[in-house]
């Protein structure tokens, strides 16, 4: 969904919550103004920063990097294997042009 005006596209995100936190949320909505989708962002961007600042989710974040490098090492050699092993043989086909 793209927002009139705006350019960019928005993706829609749901979420169930009790009628208590439902009714705490439209109580200080009608206090300070705004929209439900308002207080919404606001509340993902402040988890989202907590969450960057956590050693732990740093930490998991490297380990999940360097299982995608690992994982991405072992297709290339897959693929090398295909290809005759080196980078040389990825070049023979552009070698065997025909002299005319």
């Amino acid at each position: 969904m793209t927002e009139p005006g705006s350019g960019e596209e928005k993706k829609t995100i749901a979420i169930r919550v009790s009628p208590e936190l439902r009714g705490r949320l439209d109580s200080l909505l009608q206090i300070n103004g705004g929209s439900v989708n308002d207080a919404g962002i606001e509340a993902l961007e402040q988890w989202i920063a907590s969450k960057l600042t956590d050693p732990n989710v740093r930490a998991k974040a490297l380990e999940g990097l360097e299982a995608e490098e690992r994982a991405l090492q072992a297709r290339r050699k897959a693929l090398q294997g295909l290809v005759g092993g080196n980078e040389a043989a990825a070049e023979r086909p552009s070698s065997r042009r025909s002299k005319s």
